[in-house]
């Protein structure tokens, strides 16, 4: 009877550690301003406003992956949706980073925004 509650255990804490992160706890990517430093100020306007727009998209996307995963292992004792490909993590960490690179870069290319 031990050895059945153990192994239940040790399955829940390894279908847990692979389950999706909500996008809060992602940590932006390193990104330097200077790759945007060329670009006019309605240039970094549109590309941060297009970054803004991937990485809402993203957020939906990773947030929906880690509920999914909550309500997979809860049920089937394994995070389905990052095992098929759910998870965004990387894309919306990369994206994260590039708003932040843009938003940097707009002080330097917009002086008077």
């Amino acid at each position: 009877m031990k050895t059945t509650a153990v192994i239940t255990a040790l399955a829940m804490a390894l279908a847990v550690s692979g389950c999706a992160s909500r996008a809060g706890s992602i940590a932006p990517m390193s990104i330097s301003a200077n790759e945007y430093s060329g670009m006019s100020c309605e240039e970094n306007r549109a590309e941060l406003q297009l970054a803004r727009d991937s990485e809402n998209a993203l957020t939906r996307q990773q947030n929906n992956a880690a509920t999914a995963d909550a309500a997979a292992v809860f049920l089937f004792l394994l995070p389905l949706g990052s095992v098929f490909g759910a998870d965004r993590s990387g894309e919306l960490a990369q994206v994260k980073g590039e708003v932040l690179a843009l938003e940097r870069a707009l002080r330097t290319n917009c002086p008077a925004a």
